[in-house]
């Protein structure tokens, strides 16, 4: 299946987080559509019109959308709303310490995951996305 990994990119880049989802999304034979992120240079030279239609782009292309929500972010927002618009598989994650927008939290169909350290986060997401295997 065809995953599109959304991740803070201007707001809070958690880089290590990102290439671990990656990693587990792989390793777990799915297909990472946003193979950007993990990269030093996630596009900063894109325009943002590039940067809008790309990101579209692979939200469509998507069977599953895997949202890191730890930080607050406009892009992953809008990537969130229109993953649900299209009714696309969401799975949401954030540390069990960090708040979340009400407004978030009251979507419907999203899966969340809260985890408490990124041992737990591997374990649970290889769980998560063997069981969307075909």
């Amino acid at each position: 299946m065809k995953v599109y990994l959304s991740c803070p990119i201007v707001g809070g880049r958690r880089l290590k987080i990102a290439r671990l989802l990656h990693d587990v999304i792989s390793e777990t034979g799915h297909d990472v559509i946003s193979k950007w992120l993990v990269s030093d240079d996630p596009g900063f030279s894109l325009s943002p019109s590039e940067v809008y239609r790309r990101d579209t782009d692979g939200i469509r292309s998507a069977d599953i959308v895997v949202a890191d929500v730890s930080n607050p972010s406009h892009g992953v927002g809008m990537e969130m709303m229109l993953a649900l618009m299209l009714g696309k598989t969401i799975i949401s994650l954030a540390p069990k310490r960090t708040r979340i927008s009400r407004m978030l939290l009251g979507a419907p169909d999203i899966i969340w995951i809260r985890y408490s350290d990124l041992k737990s986060l591997k374990s649970v997401m290889k769980r998560m996305l063997k069981s969307f295997s075909r």
